[in-house]
């Protein structure tokens, strides 16, 4: 007979082993699956975040400008297609599922400075953009919460603001 302390034992050894198999391969912001941005194929320069997305863990699918030659074994979306992003504060928030086409990984940079997802971070393929020396990208200006011109909602002390009409609940 197994004794009170074996098996107390082999059930924590169960749990362990159980946590660590399901728990492998998942992520908090998994991105770089293909995604459908909706019935128009976006213009060669044109940026596209699209909400709600069911293909994607975040719902949010993200195309950007092919801006740079791509790297050996990567694929640039086509037609209506685009990755799938999450928002994130580092680059060490977005977590590239396997199947995707992006090589280098994702860097987290401000995607769009209009509309409702205006100065939102994003995780953006690094196969796609340039990236500055730095190996950030930088804060567009549109973005700068300190100056009063930049009017996207999603700055810093805009919401409910009557100096920022359109920025109301």
């Amino acid at each position: 007979m197994i004794g009170h302390r074996h098996a107390a034992l082999v059930v924590l050894l169960s749990i362990a082993v159980s946590g660590a198999v399901f728990g492998m391969g998942c992520t908090a912001n998994p991105v770089g699956r293909l995604c459908d941005l909706g019935t128009a194929s976006p213009q060669v320069t044109e940026v596209v975040v699209a909400s709600p997305s069911l293909d994607c863990v975040s719902r949010t699918c993200l195309r950007v400008p092919l801006s740079r030659a791509l790297p050996p074994g990567s694929a640039f979306p086509s037609g209506n297609t685009g990755l799938c992003t999450a928002e994130c504060s580092s680059d060490g928030d977005c977590d590239r599922v396997p199947e995707s086409p992006c090589i280098t990984g994702f860097t987290c940079g401000i995607a769009v400075t209009v509309g409702p997802f205006c100065c939102r971070k994003f995780c953006i393929c690094k196969d796609y953009i340039v990236i500055p020396e730095s190996g950030q990208l930088d804060t567009p200006k549109a973005c700068d919460a300190a100056d009063p011109q930049n009017a996207c909602c999603n700055l810093t002390n805009r919401q409910n603001n009557a100096t920022y009409p359109l920025c109301g609940t």
